[in-house]
């Protein structure tokens, strides 16, 4: 599952409250070049790289996706990704728009969710409570403009009004998606073949 939002959207408080109470979920790390945040922890948070090896790990095709987003280099380890696919857990990526497009194109059956602040003004106040300067707090809002004409793509979006409704929602997606026959096709072809060997 793809979860993408506007910087300030809410996507890394949305993660975490999701990975707390529901087992399904599991986060797939994504590497980054940019510094560690107060609080955050290598191989946690972020696996923080070098740019250096950002490349390497690029050009090898070691990523999934990979974007720049505000002069900094992020990027979805494909290991991380299949690890966690062959455990059978949800793997949860919170990464920009351009990153769930890249995600879906190689794995079209990715469930994707753009989340939404409430309003811009909760968003402004969001970014202002990061204490970043104000030509930094411009610059996100000018992208998130540009990334809210990508909503369309998605395949759900839920509002980040009260963290504990959108992490309902998400659970409840979760919920219909494993209900499709598509991800269920396995148990439909074990039933069948159980059938076609009684005698009728």
């Amino acid at each position: 599952m793809v979860i993408a939002s506007p910087s300030g959207g809410g996507k890394t408080a949305v993660r975490g409250e999701l990975l707390k109470r529901d087992k399904r979920f599991r986060f797939s790390i994504t590497c980054t070049t940019r510094p560690a945040r107060p609080g955050e922890v290598d191989g946690k948070d972020y696996y923080f790289v070098t740019p250096a090896r950002f490349a390497v790990m690029r050009k090898s095709g070691a990523l999934l996706e990979w974007a720049q987003v505000h002069g900094n280099m992020y990027g979805t380890p494909v290991r991380s990704v299949m690890k966690l696919l062959g455990r059978g857990f949800i793997p949860v990526m919170t990464i920009d728009v351009k990153g769930a497009h890249s995600v879906k194109r190689i794995f079209p059956e990715t469930v994707t969710v753009f989340l939404l602040p409430p309003d811009l003004k909760t968003l402004a106040a969001r970014l202002r409570k990061r204490r970043e300067p104000a030509e930094n707090i411009k610059v996100r809002l000018r992208t998130a403009k540009k990334e809210l004409k990508e909503a369309g793509f998605f395949d759900y979006l839920v509002i980040n009004d009260r963290l504990e409704e959108a992490v309902s929602d998400i659970r409840k997606i979760a919920d219909t998606e494993c209900m499709k026959v598509s991800r269920r096709l396995a148990e439909a072809k074990k039933f069948g073949r159980e059938l076609s060997r009684l005698k009728l």
